[in-house]
């Protein structure tokens, strides 16, 4: 086996081919008289540039060092079951000779820019040269990778196996490469999985379909029956020229599927075969798992295995009905593809919005591998526990999935754990919400609820983590800042006190609700438990994460810690989205005036929906501009489209890769029967949201019904709505309840049995007393119920916030109803989000310093460009309000 190393300046093939050399057995053959690039011509510059020495454990002998490619490779296949490695291959001229030998393989290698050239700058320290500034080196590497003929990437475009060095470290860059294994032999000729699966991609070549291509193949004793793609029928016009009145169209996933001409590859391939050709041992690959109407097809037909590449949204689903038939599904796996990154376990114990969490690990360079039996905890190098909802219910299922011993052995063994939220909580002794179950007993303290009485909570929101050591040191551990502020949300925590962790090593990061201080982050040598959420705390937490991943356990802070132990919570902006589909079929960011989205003038005029942007773009723009979360509110009806293709989750899914801060999502979450008939339970369509990537879900107009029968019975829970089954299975912090009231005006308080308020605001006619009137339906029908009322109901159902709109204000750029707001916020304890009417940021500080909400939603402002998320805390800021800054880098 030969291996050609090629890539960019200091992407790292010298350290791999060391690597290679000292680890698994391979010796360097060398070219001489290779052309090499020039440049520069400045003075030093070629000693800048000269390639560092490969460690090979002694001098190359001479019958190593060869003067032309034909006398190495004639070498080389004399003895081509030995290893051997080159990084001399300078030109595609040498390179097409060597790749046409069977013994060889090819590997790219690159990383990035910024990381390259800080290597580089590292490099020429050490050569006592100065180091260039960036611009200079990115002409360098331009030249290197793109000078005509022999610009190194013409050798990286033919590489076999491409791999992406981002490591920190040798010692991380060689525990990916064992991984990775690049002397495995099958690399240099595909196996049956791979040569099929390749011809599987090929033939997706061939679609014309104007949705997604995808490609198949039929095989029985490793022979070809039959291949197909996806398209309209034969004599008809291909997709991709109009044929598909749906795909044409741009409808989201699972919408107008009755208007589908296309035949899905699947399909194609079977009918190809034709079920007599079939028989038993036929093997389907495809580059996408089967959709639901293929994957009863291939049951039908008696095939034996279904080996896929890419997933669908209904994989699950997919998995269920074939496992029933007894058809093997299983993922292909290509090796050495592409680099694989360093990994890390995470133990789903169904903790809420586990797929934010993955998102974060990657966004760091690692990639997740599941821990689903207690076996696989033993195999586990760095061990995570996420956890959102009741610690009872978590710790209960750990124990009762027999996870809960090898996870002390994982601790006890001096492996790195991290525990987050309730497995932050887990590592405790107890906690008072369910004083019967105990911890893991690794802290010896309790977790106690907050104090209700003078503070809102839950506790939600942007709070410090400060670090209890010698400020004198100026050193925090995992990453954490003082300056920086992360993303809280839970009723129960453990308290602090000075020194009585400190003294048995424990490094101690506190926050303070009220007047209440509590441990938000905790580290002892393999340990890191945060109360936070780093995956929902912006770059200050995924710095965090990367922190715990790279083993980087103390840090050295560039200021001064922050003095003084005030109050550390934020005041909250948040951004809202109102989804809808416009007139042409196509997702659309909109707002109304008074819940009306339609324009009322311009060249739109006469009742087209008003399109302000594309959600997960604008998703990702407020969150850049410093959005503390993201509320997409559903408005329209997707009642034709199965629930798994709504397309509200693929929204979820995208934006949660690049949005890391809270989501949540509204509309349509309720007791739902899907398109088959099938009865779906609200906590089922709760979940699925939750693996898409929401963090909270925001329930309207059912909450109102549900707070009908729970007066009509007497003030008795029933333990079957949407509020309570998702309250309990994730905790309340997951529940959020949208109120859109409205005023209606009275003479006197005794002209109604609803509570009133006295008014600043009288209308036309005079009347100074008003009470809130509940609506449903979008404002479009009422109810005779006043907001106090609705709040007491769902707080009482477990509710953990309230979303409080006002139809009055909605659109109006006039301010928030401060006198809705107070009412509302004095006959309640759970957090209240102020929404309707801001219109320039003054209305925010007007609302945080005349109301005692926790938090402000604006939309239009946001929509139309007025102005940012970040002119509206910058103003706050000014007005002496505590708010959390966007930090752009990690």
């Amino acid at each position: 086996m030969l291996i050609g190393l090629c890539g960019g300046i200091c992407a790292g093939k010298h350290a791999i081919a060391e690597y290679l050399i000292q680890h698994q057995g391979f010796q360097l053959l060398e070219l001489t008289n290779q052309s090499s690039q020039k440049a520069t011509r400045e003075a030093n510059d070629h000693l800048r540039l000269q390639a560092s020495k490969i460690d090979k454990n002694g001098t190359t002998p001479s019958e190593f060092v060869f003067s032309t490619p034909e006398s190495l490779l004639d070498f080389v296949t004399k003895r081509w079951q030995e290893r051997w490695v080159t990084t001399d291959i300078a030109d595609g001229a040498i390179l097409d000779r060597f790749i046409l030998r069977p013994f060889f393989l090819l590997v790219s290698v690159d990383a990035p820019v910024s990381l390259r050239w800080k290597r580089f700058s590292d490099r020429c320290l050490r050569r006592q040269l100065n180091p260039p500034d960036l611009e200079k080196f990115v002409l360098w590497n331009d030249q290197n990778l793109y000078e005509k003929d022999i610009g190194r990437v013409y050798l990286t475009d033919r590489a076999q196996v491409r791999l992406f060095n981002s490591s920190s470290s040798l010692e991380e860059l060689h525990q990916s490469l064992q991984k990775l294994d690049l002397a495995d032999e099958q690399r240099l000729r595909p196996n049956w999985d791979q040569y099929f699966m390749q011809l599987a991609s090929l033939a997706a070549q061939r679609s014309n379909c104007m949705k997604r291509r995808v490609g198949c193949v039929l095989v029985r004793e490793r022979r070809v029956i039959s291949t197909g793609y996806n398209g309209t029928p034969r004599h008809l016009t291909n997709c991709n020229e109009g044929g598909c009145p749906r795909c044409n169209r741009g409808d989201g996933g699972g919408v107008g599927l009755s208007t589908c001409l296309c035949l899905h590859a699947e399909e194609n391939a079977l009918l190809e075969a034709g079920r007599e050709r079939i028989r038993e041992g036929a093997i389907l690959y495809c580059d996408t798992c089967p959709c639901l109407t293929c994957t009863v097809k291939i049951a039908q037909v008696g095939i034996s295995e279904v080996v896929y590449s890419q997933g669908y949204n209904m994989d699950d689903a997919s998995a269920a009905i074939l496992e029933s038939a007894g058809v093997r599904l299983r993922q292909f796996n290509p090796v050495g593809l592409s680099f694989n990154m360093p990994t890390v376990h995470l133990l789903d114990y169904v903790a809420g919005n586990i797929r934010s969490l993955v998102n974060a690990i990657n966004r760091v360079g690692y990639e997740v591998e599941w821990v689903k039996t207690p076996e696989d905890v033993k195999n586990a190098d760095k061990l995570i526990l996420p956890g959102v909802g009741h610690f009872g219910h978590c710790l209960s299922q750990l124990d009762k999935g027999g996870f809960l011993e090898p996870i002390r052995k994982h601790i006890n063994a001096g492996k790195p754990f991290m525990g987050i939220c309730v497995g932050h909580q887990a590592l405790f002794q107890g906690s008072d919400e369910d004083p019967e179950v105990p911890g893991l007993g690794i802290i010896p303290m309790r977790i106690t609820q907050f104090d209700d009485k003078t503070k809102s909570v839950p506790h939600i929101g942007w709070n410090s983590a400060m670090n209890t050591g010698d400020a004198s040191k100026k050193q925090s551990f995992f990453g954490l800042s003082p300056d920086s502020k992360y993303y809280y949300v839970h009723s129960y925590a453990a308290p602090y006190t000075p020194g009585a962790l400190e003294k048995d090593g424990w490094s101690i990061a506190t926050a303070t609700y009220g007047e209440e201080e509590f441990i938000g982050a905790v580290s002892r040598g393999n340990i890191f438990g945060t109360q936070f959420h780093p995956e929902k705390s912006g770059a200050a937490g995924l710095r965090a994460l990367r922190a715990f991943l790279q083993g980087d356990q103390v840090q050295a802070l560039s200021k001064d810690v922050l003095a003084g132990k005030a109050d550390g919570l934020t005041r909250r902006v948040i951004a809202c989205l109102d989804v809808r589909t416009n007139d042409n079929g196509d997702l659309v960011v909109t707002k109304g005036d008074q819940y009306d989205v339609r324009e009322k003038s311009g060249v739109d005029a006469g009742g087209q929906v008003r399109n302000l942007g594309k959600p997960v773009e604008m998703a990702k723009k407020y969150y850049e501009q410093g959005a503390d979360e993201v509320t997409f509110l559903n408005i329209t009806s997707f009642r034709e489209c199965p629930l798994v293709d709504t397309p509200m989750l693929e929204i979820l899914r995208r934006a949660s890769e690049t949005v890391f801060v809270p989501l949540t999502i509204g509309g349509g979450i309720k007791d739902t029967v899907d398109t088959d008939g099938t009865h779906v339970p609200a906590l089922d369509v709760a979940t699925m949201y939750f693996k898409s990537g929401a963090d909270k879900v925001s329930i309207g107009s059912d909450a109102v019904f549900a707070a009908e029968d729970y007066y009509a019975a007497g003030k008795k829970l029933s333990g079957t709505t949407a509020i309570e089954t998702i309250s309990n299975a994730y905790g309340k912090q997951a529940v959020v309840v949208s109120v859109d009231p409205k005023r209606v005006y009275v003479d006197r308080p005794e002209d109604t049995h609803h509570h009133t308020l006295k008014t600043a605001y009288p209308n036309a006619a005079g009347q100074s007393f008003c009470w809130y009137q509940c609506t449903v339906k979008g404002g479009r029908e009422t109810r005779d119920m006043d907001v106090r009322e609705l709040v007491q109901a769902v707080e009482a159902m477990g509710a953990g916030e309230i979303l409080l709109n006002c139809i009055d204000k909605d659109g109006s750029n006039s301010g928030f109803d401060l006198e809705l707001i107070n009412d509302v916020k004095a006959s309640i304890k759970i957090p209240v989000i102020a929404s309707s009417g801001a219109g320039v940021p003054a209305h925010f500080a007007e609302v945080f310093n005349k109301t005692t909400t926790d938090a402000a939603l604006g939309a239009g402002m946001f929509h139309r460009g007025e102005y940012t998320v970040s002119q509206v805390k910058d103003h706050l800021q000014s007005e002496g309000f505590l708010v959390r800054q966007f930090e752009p880098t990690i």
